[in-house]
């Protein structure tokens, strides 16, 4: 299988049948640094979409799959996971309606800045090994996930004081 860097999409059939929809999926390597993450690698992104050409207007409409490998935000084990993400963009010929927009020429859409913005904006805000990881003991650094401790981790309000005050 050929993993590429560019995503771009042959419209010709779509422009031919308008209304039509095709499909579009393929496996691509794009830039780590579209990651948050510390220390972490965007593996490979696998996109499916359907492709519809109304008028000028271009719609994807599908999902983009990112195999990610790092670490846990709070208890730095390591993780590989995928993480699937929406997608719906519409694609103008030529100019975009406003600079929000992602254009096509002739018979060719480049997807690539679209889905890259995409990942941008909608991964998660941390990467974590599991939804209830239980993270690193503050005191003691133990991997709460793998052994418990008996330090003891509650610790005052810091606005308790506001109680006592007299109005």
């Amino acid at each position: 299988m050929s993993v590429s860097d560019i995503i771009i999409i042959d419209l010709t059939e779509n422009i031919a049948n308008k209304g039509v929809t095709t499909q579009f999926s393929g496996t691509f390597n794009l830039p780590s640094d579209l990651l948050s993450y510390p220390d972490s690698q965007l593996e490979y992104v696998i996109v499916d979409f359907d492709v519809t050409a109304v008028d000028d207007e271009i719609d994807l409409v599908g999902e983009i799959v990112c195999k990610v490998n790092g670490f846990c935000d709070k208890c730095l084990d390591k993780v590989s996971t995928s993480i699937t993400l929406t997608f719906e963009q519409t694609f103008y010929k030529d100019v975009a309606p406003d600079e929000d927009c992602y254009i096509y020429e002739n018979s060719l859409l480049d997807a690539t800045k679209a889905i890259c913005d995409e990942i941008l904006l909608s991964m998660p805000t941390q990467l974590l090994c599991k939804d209830d990881c239980l993270g690193l003991c503050p005191k003691c650094g133990v991997n709460k996930n793998k052994q418990q401790c008996d330090c003891d981790t509650t610790r005052e309000n810091a606005f308790s004081f506001l109680k006592n005050i007299k109005f």
